[in-house]
């Protein structure tokens, strides 16, 4: 009873958090997040509750609206107060000029703390992140990272799985 009560504590937080996100509500996503939380965008790392904050309060700027759509995940528990997995989403992010379709990945590490599942760690890496009128030609490309005002780079994955070249062996 208590894994099947753990695990979806963990998936709660995983909609909360992108409802949180959607709100702009700052104080709840970092609220997510243990003292010494660490959250990572494409290896870049803010760690401790200020550094996290500063960086979704940096997201919100840019992007006025935003929509995630959080897939269901698995979870790792280890009996030890602490679990990990990942999961899939898709989000919709709005500039003032650019509407920005995405496809994430997140790896988290979680921990328990005082009877609350709380993000440890929580990376995100991105098949793509295109504005909408450039999906459809930057899809087949390894460049779907076109972020508004950047030049296009290599998406995260899948191309960098070891499968993606050794599959046919």
């Amino acid at each position: 009873m208590r894994a099947q009560a753990d695990r979806q504590a963990i998936a709660d937080l995983g909609v909360l958090y992108a409802r949180a996100v959607d709100d702009h509500d700052v104080d709840s996503v970092v609220a997510m997040y243990t003292a010494d939380g660490v959250f990572e965008r494409r290896g870049v790392a803010a760690t401790g509750r200020a550094e996290i904050r500063a960086a979704y309060v940096a997201s919100f700027d840019t992007y006025r609206t935003m929509l995630h759509t959080p897939h269901p995940g698995v979870v790792q528990l280890h009996g030890d107060g602490t679990a990990s997995g990942w999961s899939h989403g898709h989000a919709e992010l709005a500039t003032r000029s650019t509407l920005v379709l995405a496809s994430f990945r997140y790896e988290d590490d979680y921990r328990r703390v005082d009877g609350r599942w709380l993000f440890a760690k929580r990376s995100i890496t991105f098949m793509y992140a295109v504005p909408a009128d450039e999906l459809a030609t930057s899809f087949g490309s390894v460049e779907r990272m076109r972020w508004p005002r950047t030049a296009p780079e290599p998406a995260d994955y899948p191309e960098s799985a070891p499968t993606w070249e050794t599959y046919r062996a």
